[in-house]
């Protein structure tokens, strides 16, 4: 039994559609559960995109066990569980935020439908599933209904293990989404995912940004490829770090930024995301700062090239080192208030939870 309890749309007519199931998250070092969060990506994706004023709609399913309030009510599966997950970690996390990880869904929700999806049109969408969500006619019908379509790759390779739920990973080429590609606005994924990928001739079917912790991230398409340094972070919980680049990146992008200066956004809400543990929370003021810096970067932009190279992927464009370092200015304020660390503490906005 489905119960669609949709809200009214907020901030209408939202500009971004995010398709994806929120999830529980369980976070488990040696042997101890230390953090309980909201999870999946579109809950990670929507907390930047709160953060940024971009309106937007969320599709995702949940179960009646769902145990958190989010902005937009998603659909309740009565006789379904909510997707859950549990990451087990060492004693400490490895230098690239994932090394030591094993990630393991011990439930799941429905999947979510090509009918589920409202029938106007996005200026662009998220296919950002977590447990496999994302059906291939799911993603064709977001490529209809929206002009543009960011894509994680975790939507379309993750499998899993028949016993205990490990995610594993399947080649993209065996994923039953190979085809959709070329209708792709860029495909992104973790360097633990690109080998499940040929990057050189995915590349020349749509552009292809792969995030690689501590080195930053490297933009791919036909053209070439672009190098984006990161942002220095005090490592706490990797979890959402890559789904807090994509809200930014898609975020910058959308709103007029160049690729390369769109994918430091990005890198600069992965660093802010694993500095917390479980769902982040961004300071109103950092904000502010962030979206001023944003906006004068755009005009900037604007002025300085000709209209046919303002979405050149394979350029770095002029200032984009100055932007960096306006960015980094604002990284450093977080550094000084210093980042979230494990303690005990009550639920904290229906959110979170650490132990």
């Amino acid at each position: 039994m489905v119960t669609d309890s949709k809200d009214p749309l907020p901030n209408f007519p939202p500009r971004a559609l995010i398709v994806g199931n929120f999830c529980h998250d369980f976070l488990i070092r040696d042997a101890r559960v230390v953090a309980e969060s909201l999870g999946g990506a579109a809950s990670f994706i929507s907390t930047v995109f709160d953060g940024l004023s971009v309106p937007y709609l969320t599709v995702s399913k949940v179960g009646a066990d769902f145990a958190y309030s989010t902005n937009q009510t998603p659909i309740v599966v009565a006789d379904s569980k909510t997707t859950t997950f549990r990451a087990f970690f060492g004693s400490s996390i490895a230098g690239d935020g994932h090394g030591d990880r094993i990630l393991k869904r011990i439930a799941a929700c429905a999947p979510i439908l090509p009918s589920d999806l409202p029938d106007f049109r996005f200026d662009f969408g998220m296919a950002v599933g977590v447990g496999g969500e994302i059906l291939p006619e799911t993603l064709t019908r977001m490529l209809e209904i929206c002009d543009a379509v960011f894509v994680d790759i975790q939507s379309l390779i993750r499998v899993f293990d028949e016993i205990d739920g490990t995610v594993e990973h399947v080649n993209l080429k065996e994923s039953g989404f190979f085809h959709l590609l070329p209708r792709i606005g860029f495909l992104k994924a973790s360097a633990e995912e690109a080998p499940f990928m040929d990057v050189e001739e995915v590349r020349k079917l749509c552009p292809v940004l792969v995030t690689n912790g501590k080195e930053g991230c490297t933009v791919y398409s036909n053209g070439g490829q672009l190098q984006i340094a990161p942002f220095t972070a005090a490592e706490l919980d990797p979890t959402g770090a890559g789904d807090c680049f994509l809200g930014g990146f898609a975020a910058g992008f959308t709103a007029g930024l160049a690729v390369s200066d769109a994918a430091l956004l990005g890198n600069l809400f992965g660093s802010l995301t694993v500095s917390q543990m479980g769902l982040p929370q961004f300071e109103s003021r950092i904000l502010q700062r962030i979206k001023d810096k944003v906006e004068t970067r755009k005009l900037q932009h604007i002025d300085s090239c000709d209209p046919g190279e303002r979405k050149s992927i394979h350029q770095m464009p002029e200032g984009h080192e100055q932007f960096k370092k306006s960015l980094v200015t604002v990284r450093s304020e977080c550094q000084l208030n210093g980042p979230a660390s494990p303690r005990t503490v009550e639920q904290v906005n229906g959110q979170h939870k650490l132990l």
